[in-house]
């Protein structure tokens, strides 16, 4: 075949295939792929939607879907221009198009929104104020065109409360927060689910929220190491569990060099019950603490301590909820736990000896002072929320265009043709106004908008 043939051939293929391509039928099969591999994702599956076949898929819905926007875009423009009697079907055309247009649209505006923005998670406990800040955040996944810019205001909470059924269960919990920016209170709300908080374009809404037990722990010379909140977590809210890491212990074993560091496994009771706790033999063999409640009626906190090195130094990352116990050895030589109830403080010693004499040393303290809240919130950045609502209500405008104003005007042709007002001009006028679309130009009625036939 000659060159000149063979790239007329191959040109023509090409605009066959994009013509297949583009059609509204693919974009259909297109989308019926894409909503079953979503219904695949809702299975107990990873990286579903992050698989090339999904990816493929969404990217070939777009195509085809923008393709078919402009094309029809560039037909009604030309149809309108040329003077066509505005006909019902006119308008319903119209009506059609905006709808696939300000959904494509949509889909822009969610895009943009999602790779110019960020979304986290973030903890905040009772008293304690956290900047809008990278930094800050325990999980945070950013778009690709984000500038890497935050706010950098603050968010205090003041008081987290939480309204209980009378089967324990949760009904209604509430963040009061308070927004300082450059240091000045300037927004105060009750964060509530579905009930965000939005201040200079991020929003905060409420997740979860969990126990913070306030620990003191102070050293065998009597200096406090340790002063803070610990954050627990768990499902069940009468039972929750986290790590205390005290890693700047400040005390070294006699004769030895190395620094002691301190840590514990952390279970809280917020309404803990008395259990017998059953010895070898089968007998009781003292009591220990378990859950009761979610309400803080009785809080207890279970320490499974460990002295060692807590691998701070290690240089391999660490879950602040876990403890790393590989290189610690167990506090009681049987690695059972302790509690200390709300307001108690325990004397134990680093070792041996008794901690009740005065004379002895080696003896640190951790002390339980306090049981506060923390929340969990899910924080957003979506520059593309905005968009999102005008693209929907243009989506709106073309649906009742096409679905009640379409049908409204064929029906005022219905009742013109039935009796036309003014005589024969007047039925003339009607019967214009009713002639079916391309009628005259050598199309097909049906075919829809010029140029372009039914998909």
């Amino acid at each position: 075949m000659p060159a000149p043939m063979a790239s007329l051939h191959l040109r023509a293929r090409a605009a066959a295939f994009w013509r297949e391509y583009t059609r509204m039928r693919t974009a259909i099969l297109f989308l019926i792929g894409v909503a079953l591999i979503v219904l695949v994702g809702c299975l107990p599956l990873t990286q579903v939607f992050v698989s090339p076949l999904f990816l493929g898929l969404l990217a070939s819905l777009y195509l085809a879907l923008g393709a078919c926007v402009i094309r029809r875009a560039r037909a009604l423009a030309l149809r309108t221009a040329r003077g066509y009697p505005r006909t019902p079907q006119f308008w319903g055309e119209w009506g059609s198009w905006l709808f696939h247009a300000s959904f494509f649209l949509l889909l822009v505006a969610v895009l943009y929104g999602k790779s110019t923005g960020f979304e986290g998670l973030m903890t905040v406990t009772e008293g304690q104020r956290v900047t809008e800040a990278r930094g800050s955040f325990d999980q945070l996944k950013q778009g690709l065109l984000f500038d890497g810019h935050h706010s950098g205001f603050d968010v205090q909470l003041n008081r987290f409360s939480a309204t209980y059924a009378a089967s324990g269960a949760p009904t209604d919990f509430v963040s009061d927060v308070t927004v300082y920016d450059h240091g000045q209170p300037v927004l105060r709300k009750n964060i509530r689910v579905n009930d965000f908080l939005e201040y200079n374009g991020v929003d905060y809404y409420q997740q979860d929220y969990g126990w913070a037990p306030h620990l003191v722990v102070r050293n065998p010379a009597g200096q406090v190491v340790f002063d803070s909140p610990v954050q627990v977590f768990g499902e069940d809210k009468s039972q929750e569990t986290g790590a205390l890491k005290v890693p700047d212990f400040g005390y070294t074993l006699p004769a030895t060099t190395v620094p002691v560091q301190i840590g514990a496994n952390l279970t809280v009771y917020p309404d803990a019950r008395t259990i017998a706790r059953l010895g070898s033999d089968g007998s009781i063999a003292g009591s220990t603490a378990g859950p009761g409640g979610q309400e803080a009626r009785n809080p207890v906190v279970m320490l499974g301590l460990f002295v060692g090195d807590l691998g701070l130094s290690a240089g391999a990352p660490q879950n602040v909820n876990d403890l790393d116990t590989a290189r610690m050895q167990p506090y009681f030589a049987d690695g059972h736990a302790v509690a200390l109830s709300l307001g108690q403080s325990l004397q134990l010693p680093l070792h041996g000896g008794d901690c009740t004499d005065p004379q002895a040393s080696g003896c640190f303290t951790v002390s339980f002072s306090e049981l506060r809240q923390y929340s969990l919130f899910q924080v957003k950045k979506d520059s593309g929320v905005p968009f999102v609502y005008v693209t929907f209500g243009l989506i709106m405008l073309g649906l009742l265009t096409k679905l009640y104003a379409r049908p409204l005007l064929e029906a005022r042709q219905r009742r013109l043709r039935v009796a036309p007002p003014g005589g024969a001009q007047a039925a003339a006028t009607d019967h214009a106004m009713a002639e079916p679309v391309g009628a005259g130009t050598g199309r097909d009625p049906d075919s829809g908008v010029a140029g372009v036939g039914r998909r």
